[in-house]
């Protein structure tokens, strides 16, 4: 569903309406939110480095008139790790484009806002155009890489269950297919989401 910046409507205790401007007021930018990273800041760097957005993407989104993305992540998450940098590189390409970095643990009532099936799902990247009208929301990973991570590496465990050991090899295999193919599934679903 997409709404104008302000929701009109008062939380359950009567709080005050959602406003996007005063979070996007609050949102960190990509040097700070590596700088406050406890996990992950060298696997996002590198990811950072490897990442690139192909022209149509660019200028769907130039169309879309995207002005401003907010990213709702946290550096423990894998698919974070790779999708927040990619967002970083969609921003760049659009030089008129703000990004606007949060931690999902510490931002818990933008968080809310852009639950996705009831959940608090990250990477939730949301898309604003000039006036600050959202144009779209995406929430990682891929539907491809999200099946492809519970066939290869979950298999019906549960994640803390699973040794770091298996994690760490698993991650620099996710990394690679994320390069070598869910980077496109990603953005796939974002110009789809974004109509």
């Amino acid at each position: 569903m997409k709404m104008d910046y302000v929701d009109k409507s008062a939380g359950e205790n009567g709080g005050q309406a959602f406003d996007i401007r005063v979070w996007i007021e609050k949102g960190l930018s990509w040097d700070k939110y590596l700088s406050e990273c406890k996990q992950n800041e060298d696997r996002m760097s590198k990811m950072y480095r490897k990442v690139s957005v192909p022209r149509d993407t660019i200028d769907f989104l130039k169309a879309k008139d995207v002005l401003t993305i907010v990213c709702i992540s946290e550096d423990w998450c894998p698919d974070c790790a790779q999708n927040v940098p990619l967002m970083v590189k969609l921003a760049e390409a659009l030089p008129s484009t703000d990004l606007r970095l949060f931690f999902r643990d510490r931002n818990e009532k933008l968080m809310d806002h852009y639950l996705t099936n009831g959940k608090r799902v990250v990477p939730t990247v949301v898309f604003f155009d000039s006036k600050l009208n959202e144009i779209g929301k995406w929430a990682g990973p891929s539907r491809k890489a999200k099946a492809w991570t519970l066939d290869t590496l979950v298999k019906g465990r549960r994640i803390g269950d699973i040794p770091q050991e298996e994690r760490d090899r698993f991650g620099e295999l996710y990394d690679d297919k994320f390069l070598s193919e869910f980077l496109n599934d990603s953005l796939s679903e974002i110009t789809a989401a974004l109509g």
